[in-house]
């Protein structure tokens, strides 16, 4: 495993590696959700309808917010992110369950390029494919005129923490995990934020 680390914005027919990389950023849970989708009647693979959604173009949680990093011609991981509004927007009362400690910490990125996901695939990780697809991220801020940059992470996640501090971001806030059957480690969520 070796070879330069190159970027590149992610293409509709990427969708599939997209929605795989998305399922590994939350460490299998979203797949979860996929398979009790009903579109999964007849696909055979939960992944299928994370690629029927990934394909979409009138989204911003999609493949037009995606850039794919490779390695001599090899997809190694993503980063799925985009330019929150400025103006604070609540989130509805009908987000409740697990998601509701997420999409309110999102809700405090306004201003920010969000970093929604972040996937490397395991024979990659702590090989700089991390740190490539966040140097992305800076240069997406930049050109979105964003006032820094967010993400959330679990509190358990610490080779991802570690990074993420590395990189010079910090926890500007917090919310209670709430739990799920093989959901992720760690006791809360965490919006870390660099300015």
């Amino acid at each position: 495993m070796s070879g330069k680390i190159s970027t590149r914005p992610a293409k509709k027919s990427d969708a599939s590696e997209i929605a795989l990389l998305v399922n590994i950023a939350v460490h299998g849970g979203i797949a979860r959700g996929w398979a009790s989708d009903k579109r999964a009647k007849g696909t055979y693979e939960p992944l299928e309808v994370g690629r029927l959604d990934m394909m979409r173009d009138d989204t911003e949680f999609g493949w037009t917010s995606a850039t794919i990093a490779e390695v001599e011609g090899e997809v190694v991981g993503m980063i799925l992110g985009y330019r929150k509004a400025d103006k604070f927007k609540a989130v509805p009362a009908k987000v409740t369950g697990f998601m509701r400690p997420i999409e309110e910490l999102e809700a405090e990125a306004n201003g920010l390029w969000f970093i929604s996901m972040l996937g490397v695939h395991l024979g990659w990780r702590s090989k700089g494919v991390g740190s490539a697809l966040l140097e992305v991220a800076v240069i997406k801020a930049k050109e979105t005129a964003a006032h820094g940059l967010g993400l959330i992470v679990e509190d358990g996640n610490d080779g991802a923490r570690r990074l993420y501090e590395r990189r010079g971001y910090a926890v500007r806030s917090s919310r209670p995990m709430i739990g799920f059957q093989g959901g992720p480690a760690g006791g809360d969520w965490l919006l870390m934020v660099k300015d």
